[in-house]
């Protein structure tokens, strides 16, 4: 029950995002450039629910952007899914089991740094001190929606290219804004989404009513 309930909050968010997309973020142009809602919350969802219930909201998004709005036949129920998919990996919560992997790895690049000298000393230094545990969300979730923005925005930048239209610094102004703006949505979101997604869980209380 608990998972459908998670589901269904999901397909309303991921349902509300494409509805804000599509008929608000048109108005809300800065200097010609609007940002991404949609990559905001897929950010949430990544980080927030994990790689399923992001992959099914993506290709939810991707099958209604593509049905109503897409230019080029297939890019968008391809390339929702896929950059969803990519930066998941890299934002989306370490399994146990990786977390103990990277502890093991960490520990065995630590060994080897002692061991080292001069150039590998100072490589060694630099692997030995990957994470070993996850980011803070509120952190991750800005960092996923700024890396899917860019990625979309530079495939497209690229098909242009390819289509024979000549690329300046007006497009890497625009995809920069458009980065940004996506970030400042995400920022703007993640609180009150993962508040919905049941993500902030109340203290529990005493018999006698004072929180723990």
């Amino acid at each position: 029950m608990k998972a459908l309930k998670r589901a269904l909050r999901v397909l309303i968010l991921t349902v509300a995002a494409y509805l804000l997309q599509v008929c608000v973020m048109q108005y809300l142009q800065i200097g010609g450039v609007a940002g991404s809602v949609l990559f905001a919350v897929l950010a949430v969802i990544v980080v927030s629910c994990g790689k399923k219930y992001a992959f099914c909201a993506s290709c939810l998004i991707g099958m209604m952007m593509e049905s109503m709005l897409s230019n080029v036949p297939g890019f968008y129920v391809i390339a929702y899914p896929v950059i969803t998919m990519l930066c998941a990996q890299a934002f989306a919560d370490m399994s146990d089991r990786q977390l103990e992997r990277r502890r093991m790895l960490n520990e065995n690049r630590r060994s080897r740094q002692r061991e080292g000298g001069g150039r590998e000393r100072w490589w060694n230094y630099l692997l030995s001190h990957q994470r070993e545990g996850d980011l803070p969300a509120h952190l991750r979730i800005p960092l996923c929606a700024a890396l899917m923005d860019f990625i979309l925005n530079a495939a497209l930048c690229v098909y242009m290219y390819l289509i024979g239209e000549e690329l300046g610094m007006i497009h890497v102004a625009r995809v920069t804004g458009s980065v940004l703006y996506t970030v400042g949505i995400a920022l703007l979101l993640m609180v009150p989404l993962r508040y919905i997604l049941r993500m902030y869980t109340p203290r529990k209380r005493e018999k006698g009513g004072e929180a723990l």
